[in-house]
Order: structure tokens, then sequence, then C-alpha cells
């Protein structure tokens, strides 16, 4: 896995939900790539896995490699048939609703210029790691430099993301926790909660104490970033 990708962490929260057993292993994110992509280590990293440079992967000892996020999560559900309870996603008003407001543009215009920064991660252990990821955000048209020049309105308008999540999004459940749907944890927070764990990177985030404690309860045995935030 890499420990900053949504998609990893959405397995690793499945895992530490149900106290699956598991063996944390993470990746340079620029190993694996080719050279005309900025990349390096062309046939190594994460690519010897399955052939392809894509994480996460789940290898189970005498069963093989499998990949994709969802895919794993199935999987785990079928191997290990009395976990705590996952509902399905059914993705309800509220949040689509929330979604529509625009959180991911404004999360990732605020996380991708800072995440790099953490080399104390595997991730971006090596200089070319982060060559790397500004070479492949930038081709697709993300600008670094703007973004961090709109710094302040973009946590002006990130606080005001996550004030709406509080009042109009999470639900109190029958766990005693907090969620999207009431009858307890789902795929909504499993796909939810890695983009809200990669916003503790980010320096003026105010966290409302209800979408704070959904964080970090869901997140639970993750690092978060609070440390390294800028």
């Amino acid at each position: 896995m890499y420990d900053h990708c949504p998609y990893c962490i959405r397995v690793e929260i499945y895992l530490l939900q149900n106290s699956i057993p598991y063996t944390r292993r993470l990746y340079n994110y620029g190993s694996g790539a080719s050279p005309s992509k900025s990349g390096y280590d062309e046939y190594g990293g994460p690519k010897v896995l399955m052939g392809t440079k894509v994480l996460p992967v789940l290898e189970v000892v005498g069963e093989g490699m499998r990949g994709e996020s969802l895919e794993i999560i199935s999987y785990l559900q079928h191997k290990y048939p009395n976990p705590a309870t996952v509902s399905c996603a059914s993705e309800p008003k509220s949040l689509r609703d929330w979604k529509s407001q625009g959180f991911s543009a404004c999360k990732s215009s605020l996380v991708r210029p800072r995440i790099t920064h953490l080399t104390h991660l595997k991730d971006w252990s090596d200089p070319r790691d982060v060559v790397y990821a500004k070479a492949k955000y930038t081709g697709m048209g993300f600008d670094y430099d703007k973004s961090l020049a709109s710094t302040p309105a973009l946590v002006e308008e990130m606080n005001v993301h996550l004030s709406h999540l509080s009042s109009s999004v999470l639900l109190p459940n029958s766990s005693g926790g907090l969620s999207v749907q009431s009858v307890g944890l789902s795929m909504d927070d499993i796909c939810l909660l890695p983009d809200l764990r990669s916003l503790t990177v980010v320096d003026g985030i105010v966290w409302p104490e209800k979408v704070r404690k959904y964080m970090e309860d869901g997140c639970k045995g993750i690092p978060l970033y609070d440390e390294y935030k800028r």
C-alpha cells in the first residue's frame, strides 16, 4: 500500500474495524513507473506484485495476489464470514448533496501540494517519488502554485464543507458512534473516512467535534498527519 492513498486506506480501515491480522508494507510512489513519466525502477516497486503499478494489493499466503480496494474488501468479507457488520453503500441523499458541493476538488487542492512533504513516509522517501507525483498531476492539469496561493480561500471553503458534514450527514448509530447510515458502519463511511484523514496534513482546518470524532474513531490504528501539517 501507499500510506497517502485513500484507496489503500479503505482496505486498512476494513481490516482494523474487523480485527483481521495483516502486515503493512509500504512502497515508494515513483517506483515501478516508466522513466518517460518521471518514474524509476520501471520493473520494480509494486509492479512485481501484479504486473502493473497499482496499489493496494492483498497478498494471501497460498492464494496469490488480489488488487482493487473494493474487490479486496469483498474477498475479506467472504474469507472472514463473521466480521463486524459493514453495510453496503447506499449514498443517501444527504451524502450525495454534500458531495455535490465540491468537497473532493477542494480536498485535492489542499492535500496534493502538502502530502509530498511528508518524507518520513516510505511513499516520499526518495526525492524521485515527489518528482513523479508532480509530473503526474501537473500532466492532469493540476496547478501546484495556484493551489498553494489559494490556501486561505480553500481552507475557508473546507471548513464550511466540514461544518455541513457535521450538521447534515453524520448520524448517531446503534453502536454509540457516528456514521453516514444510522445502522452503523457502511461502505459509505469506508470510502469517506480516508479523504477526511488526508486533511489532517492541512494547517488551519477547523474540525467540528462530531467530524473529528468520526474520523478518529473510523481511522483508529492508522497514523494521522497532524504533527506534520503545513
